[in-house]
């Protein structure tokens, strides 16, 4: 369970580091003792506010003379919007940049369902656990439900490693630039 929620903080630190920059996340404990984190100050409980720690979005600028188009002077004076919620242009660094942090928080999101999916199977199969008088039978079936879940988080721990590598892969590609 230990490697599961450190997996679930180091994939949550990921996406919390890759999201587009003009983003506002909140991290805060929730009564598990479970590290959290939202763009919605709302989903967090009220009791748990007053300990949330707030990432506010930084402005990054290209570099000058890199407008990121050859159109001219319009070119030049347009990238304001694009940190103002216009995604920018896929050709530009900052475009292809946002398109992968994109496809990153897909990815994530997906991780997360599907934990989340793993997590309420597991307590379903668990509530269903046969009792020590049981038949051969029903423990057989309950036996066969528990490795088939085993399989599907064996699945997901593959899913979530391949992808932490690819994270880890292209933060080291963006050190290098």
């Amino acid at each position: 369970m230990g490697k599961w929620i450190l997996n679930i903080v180091a994939a949550g630190m990921v996406a919390l580091w890759t999201m587009p920059a003009w983003c506002e996340y909140y991290q805060y404990r929730d009564a598990n003792g479970v590290l959290r984190f939202t763009d919605d100050i709302a989903s967090v409980p009220p009791d748990q506010r007053p300990g949330v720690t707030t990432h506010r979005s930084v402005v990054s600028r290209p570099a000058q003379g890199d407008s990121g188009s050859s159109a001219g002077s319009k070119a030049s004076a347009s990238p304001a919007p694009s940190r103002q919620g216009t995604p920018p242009s896929a050709k530009t660094w900052e475009g292809k940049t946002a398109s992968q942090m994109a496809e990153f928080d897909r990815r994530q999101a997906e991780l997360d369902r599907t934990f989340a999916e793993l997590q309420n199977e597991r307590t379903r199969l668990e509530a269903k656990a046969p009792s020590p008088k049981a038949s051969f039978e029903e423990k057989a079936v309950y036996n066969r439900k528990v490795a088939a879940l085993n399989a599907k988080i064996d699945r997901y721990e593959e899913e979530l490693a391949a992808y932490t590598q690819q994270v880890k892969a292209y933060n080291a590609q963006i050190k290098k630039k």
